[in-house]
């Protein structure tokens, strides 16, 4: 299940600020060479951790981030037989 410490948490290992004007979208994320980055260098995942605890309230452990759609693994394209127009499945966190 998808939470938003886990989001939380990736933002702050992808080094990406979440409202900053991108290259591509998010799934299309390169890792440490990916443009959105606004460092090069990684963090380890206690100071990921201890960062997102310092933003949210009573998040205990490191939060699982399920796999989720990457530049290695794109979501699936699917036809729309009846518009004849390819979309792609992604989903968006309001």
């Amino acid at each position: 299940m998808l939470t938003g410490e886990a989001v939380m948490f990736d933002w702050m290992k992808q080094r990406i600020q979440p409202l900053q004007a991108r290259e591509s979208t998010g799934f299309q994320y390169q890792g440490t060479t990916d443009l959105s980055r606004y460092s090069k260098e990684e963090i380890s995942d206690d100071i990921a951790f201890s960062r997102v605890q310092q933003l949210l309230r009573n998040v205990k452990k490191i939060p699982v981030v399920p796999s989720a759609f990457s530049a290695v693994n794109p979501p699936k394209q699917v036809l729309d037989k009846s518009s004849q127009c390819v979309e792609i499945e992604y989903f968006t966190l309001v």
